[in-house]
């Protein structure tokens, strides 16, 4: 069970883990066009090209990374459904399921404005099946994680814990920063400069939420830190 305290540490260990975790999505998209192509694509913050963008084995690298924020979702809920599991891990696959963002997985699809419509449109047409078979395919990859860490809730106001972290207290933490760094990058061609088709401001990004996840993370269990060690 996840007892939900909030202090800046934490939210600190816990915008650290959303930005580790979006950034991998978007790496995987970029080292899986790399495996499909046999040449680097081009990667920003919120963007992503393949090098071979004609050819419809490129769309496999689109999927691939929801199937990882899926996965990561599912590690979670597998976690959280360990009774013998430490307060830290409980605590960390809690923070997990929600790092992924699942809210924008579910609610984007309707509009037609993510990776897994995108490439679905794109190879098998742009039809009403598709449309809500992706929708479908969506919300059962996320509903299941999401209702384990609804019941690991101890906190009272379940239910406002619950959508806190659902809709708005990821979004808060990571968003602006994330935005700000998409409008440096894009915009003002702050550090533009690539390394295996990865922008420079990304990979200093990167290595400064590897760094500062390592020393946070630590932060996530709030309840019995002393006891635990991290995962």
């Amino acid at each position: 069970m996840v007892n939900i305290k909030i202090t800046w540490k934490y939210c600190l260990a816990f915008y650290c883990m959303i930005m580790l975790y979006s950034s991998l999505h978007e790496l995987i998209h970029h080292f899986s066009g790399y495996i499909l192509c046999g040449e680097w694509g081009y990667k920003t913050f919120n963007y992503f090209q393949t090098a071979c963008e004609a050819n419809a084995v490129s769309y496999m690298a689109t999927y691939a990374g929801p199937v990882f924020s899926f996965a990561m979702m599912w590690v979670g809920a597998y976690m959280l459904n360990r009774k013998e599991a430490s307060p830290y891990k409980q605590q960390f696959a809690f923070a997990l399921i929600f790092a992924q963002m699942p809210l924008q997985r579910m609610v984007m699809c309707f509009f037609k404005m993510n990776d897994e419509y995108y490439a679905s449109s794109k190879l098998f047409g742009k039809t009403e099946l598709v449309y809500w078979i992706v929708i479908i395919t969506v919300w059962i990859c996320c509903v299941p994680p999401l209702i384990k860490a609804y019941k690991a809730i101890e906190n009272k106001n379940r239910l406002w814990w619950f959508l806190f972290y659902l809709v708005l207290f990821p979004y808060l933490l990571w968003g602006p920063v994330f935005m700000l760094l998409e409008y440096l990058l894009v915009e003002k061609q702050v550090m533009n400069g690539t390394v295996i088709g990865i922008a420079n401001l990304f990979i200093l990004n990167e290595l400064i939420t590897i760094a500062g996840y390592l020393y946070f993370r630590k932060y996530l269990n709030t309840t019995r830190l002393n006891q635990t060690s991290p995962v």
